[in-house]
């Protein structure tokens, strides 16, 4: 039984993508991987000492829910740290890989930061109303979104709209700013596949793991962008660094505008759907991050980073089955105590 066999899958897959074929088959190969055993073992303890508190605190069966996380740096883009599912040392489905599942409010950030592109229309305080609001679809259908606890609450400032997850007001920002201006937003963070509909803006987009950590990783990076590796080098027997295929660092999304969405997902913590992570890490840790829910409460995601490292948790149940998790209750906590193990440092 390998150790780490989610993370290895990984090395295996991007030695194929950023190799040639024909020089992968010489002998002797030494391959140097960006694996941080103390980030893969800490959220190896997290979800193994996590799930079976959240099944018990659901009332579900022992054995219910799945999970998956993704530890990256911030600087460089290395991934030091995978885990598939809860069965941490067998190589099974790998759900921080392949499990393609829609993301909920993790794409809102890139809907505000959207927003933020266009200074001369929007900015932090921009004044958002939280309405009623029906929109017409092809086929005659009309989408009638509401807020998470089904209230609304008024008008308020973007940044407080970003912070309180509330859908009213990101629907109304999402319309105004565009579809497409979206769907750029997200493919400057490293995420191309954004279907062009409306309700992108409340998470309709299917993403594993690995892709959520790129796109935030992007964000934690001020808007530079590097495709994140799981490998270092690769040396020849002789001792001679293998050619890969070239990739570089560029910066995708403009500094500025990722500066301001970073500000506001530090309030998503500070007082919005993410404040209780502060009963857990200490509150001088300035961190960034952002609670995704998914319809019928299938899918708990958390994605956020600190000024080092970039972490991303799935929770939910491999048969799409409602669970009743959510963003805030069950994948924040299992973010919170593993961004207190792993001690990182505050934005």
């Amino acid at each position: 039984v390998e150790r780490y066999p989610a993370f290895v899958e990984l090395v295996k897959r991007q030695l194929r993508d950023q190799y040639p074929e024909e020089a992968l088959t010489n002998e002797g190969l030494r391959i140097f991987t960006t694996l941080e055993p103390r980030a893969q073992e800490a959220l190896e303890l997290r979800l193994l000492a996590d799930l079976p508190e959240l099944e018990k605190a659901r009332k579900l069966p022992a054995g219910t829910l799945e999970a998956s996380g993704v530890i990256t740096s911030v600087e460089g883009g290395e991934v030091q740290a995978v885990v598939g599912g809860r069965s941490i040392r067998y190589a099974g489905f790998n759900r921080a890989l392949d499990s393609r599942r829609s993301i909920g409010s993790l794409s809102k950030p890139f809907v505000y930061l959207a927003a933020l592109m266009q200074p001369e229309r929007y900015n932090l305080a921009t004044v958002l109303p939280d309405e009623p609001i029906n929109l017409k679809l092809s086929k005659g259908n009309v989408w009638s979104p509401a807020n998470y606890d089904k209230k609304l609450h008024g008008s308020m400032p973007l940044y407080v709209a970003l912070a309180q997850s509330y859908n009213l007001p990101t629907v109304r920002l999402g319309l105004d700013v565009g579809v497409d201006k979206v769907q750029q937003a997200f493919a400057g963070a490293g995420f191309a596949n954004v279907p062009a509909l409306p309700s992108i803006f409340l998470g309709a987009v299917d993403m594993a793991p690995l892709d959520v950590a790129q796109v935030y990783n992007t964000l934690a990076a001020s808007g530079y962008q590097t495709p994140l590796s799981a490998i270092r080098e690769v040396l020849t027997k002789e001792g001679q660094p293998l050619k890969r295929y070239p990739f570089k660092v560029k910066q995708t999304l403009p500094e500025a505008p990722v500066f301001l969405t970073t500000w506001a997902m530090h309030k998503v913590l500070e007082f919005g759907t993410a404040r209780s992570a502060y009963s857990v890490i200490p509150a001088s840790t300035r961190l960034a991050g952002k609670t995704g829910t998914t319809d019928d409460l299938r899918d708990s995601w958390f994605a956020g980073y600190s000024a080092d490292r970039v972490a991303v948790i799935w929770v939910g149940r491999d048969d799409y089955k409602p669970t009743g998790l959510s963003g805030a209750t069950d994948a924040l906590p299992v973010w919170s105590r593993l961004m207190r193990d792993l001690k990182v440092r505050g934005l």
